[in-house]
Order: structure tokens, then sequence, then C-alpha cells
């Protein structure tokens, strides 16, 4: 059950991490921030996966089918994950591999959630929106763009190869998406994420936006401040005129731009009246 739909360039857009072996469920639960314990079989949440420092190497959705795991996640991070999981795997009964999947297309409301097989995987999202997963041929019949629009205005922002290890989890509001369970016990970057949310020191918070027209610019552009020209904060997703962005100490009075343009209705991703 995995969700996202894109066009046939969808599959350089995301790809997959199968985590399986009898040891899968102990050992993602001392790396991962989700509760894989908790985790129903042919049911799916949102994760992270965290390095001492409670920085994010990766986040994705992930799947499960008894031991068997599937994590969705930005294609050029499949690899850069694998590398950093497999350094603790070596202690488990467990295996990683990528998965050669490469259709992704979108499908009718009116089969939500189906079982997992050895060759399709597909998962319904909250807003509606539904995705498969399949090693056959088959055609996607909404364009890229959709998609990751939808997931701006969802709040939800991906790391990606550039910016690996540059965020805690709730810098992009995952707590929001219940992609950090604060009662699981211990895994790696646990106590920095949790001193995070209690202590509650954190400014930097996720943005959604919009530009004037539609733009390009890599993840972590600076934002910044258009009174004194000091950086603020970074890019985390851009899709035509619609973006996301971290930023420190949201100011409504005070003008944000990227790359000199100034951003439209800058506000809050999520209600951050529980936030850290």
């Amino acid at each position: 059950m995995v969700s996202s739909i894109n066009t046939a360039n969808t599959a350089s857009s995301f790809g997959l991490l199968e985590v399986a072996g009898p040891d899968s469920e102990r050992f993602l639960q001392g790396q991962l921030t989700c509760n894989v314990a908790n985790l129903p079989s042919e049911a799916w949440q949102f994760g992270a996966c965290c390095t001492a420092k409670g920085r994010m190497v990766a986040n994705f959705i992930i799947a499960r089918d008894g031991d068997r795991f599937v994590l969705r996640l930005p294609s050029d991070m499949v690899a850069i994950l694998q590398q950093h999981l497999s350094k603790y795997a070596v202690f488990f009964k467990t295996r990683l591999q990528p998965l050669d999947w490469s259709q992704c297309r979108r499908v009718n409301q009116d089969n939500p959630n189906s079982a997992l097989s050895s060759t399709e995987w597909q998962l319904a999202f909250p807003d509606g929106r539904t995705e498969i997963w399949s090693d056959s041929e088959a055609e996607s019949n909404a364009p890229e763009q959709h998609w990751s629009q939808a997931d701006i205005q969802a709040g939800i922002g991906w790391v990606t190869a550039d910016s690996t290890e540059a965020w805690i989890p709730q810098h992009i509001g995952w707590q929001h998406l219940n992609g950090i369970s604060f009662n699981k016990g211990c895994y790696t970057g646990q106590e920095v994420v949790a001193r995070l949310q209690y202590l509650g020191k954190s400014k930097r918070q996720l943005v959604r936006f919009e530009l004037p027209e539609p733009q390009k610019a890599p993840v972590m552009t600076p934002i910044v401040r258009a009174d004194n020209g000091k950086e603020c904060g970074e890019l985390v997703a851009l899709s035509g005129q619609y973006g996301l962005a971290i930023v420190q100490g949201l100011d409504a009075n005070a003008a944000l731009t990227l790359n000199g343009i100034e951003l439209q209705q800058p506000a809050l991703a999520f209600d951050e009246s529980d936030a850290c």
C-alpha cells in the first residue's frame, strides 16, 4: 500500500526500499521515528530516519505486510537511506533492497488500501489521492506537478539528497502528520527529537507560500527577509508557483523573498499552537 500519483516520470521522483526478514520490525523500531510495532499489516504511515543528532537522513511513507516493510521516498534518497541503515542491519536477520518497480499511477478511490502482493502495492491518502506502485506496465493519469502541488498543500515536505541531515523532523512539521511517536521508546536521534518537542525551543517552522508566477529553484535556496537582507530559512519544495519553506520566526510584518521574489501569502503549514 503506497500512494502517490504522477506521470510516467514519477518513477524518477520516488523510489521504494524494501526491508524484510524476521527481525525487520525490531530493527526498524530502533532506527525510525514512527512506531512500526503498532503498524498493522496492509497499513501505512509517515516516518523518518535520523542521525544521533536528530537530523533526518530521510523521511518516507512506510507500509507493512507482516515482516516485510516498504519505504517510499524520493528516488535520490533510496541508496542514501539503504547505505545508512545497512550499518545497523548487519546485527539483525533482515535484508534491505531497492524495489525495481517503475510504474506509479492514479486509481479510483473506490478501492483504497488494497491488499499487498509481490507485484503491486496500493495506498490511499487522507486527502483522497490514491497511488499504485507496480512492476507491470500501466498508465498514469495525472501529471507529476499535480501530485507535488498536492503534497505542498498538505504540508508534506520531502528530504532529498540536497537536504539530507539538514533538518530535525519537527522543522517540517512531521509530528503533525503522525510521523513521530513520542512514546515508542528509544531510537537513533530520539533524545534530540523528544527534547525539542517537550522543551519547545525551536522557532523554525514549515511555511506554505505562493509566488506571483511559476519559478524554479533548488532545495535549500535561502529565504531572505526583504527589510534587512538576512537569511531566515531555506526552501523545502517548489512546484510551479507553490512552495514550502522552513522559516525562523515568521513575522507577518516582514516580507520574505526567494531569489529576490517576494513570497505571497506565507502562512504556517500547520497549526503550531502545540508545536515546538
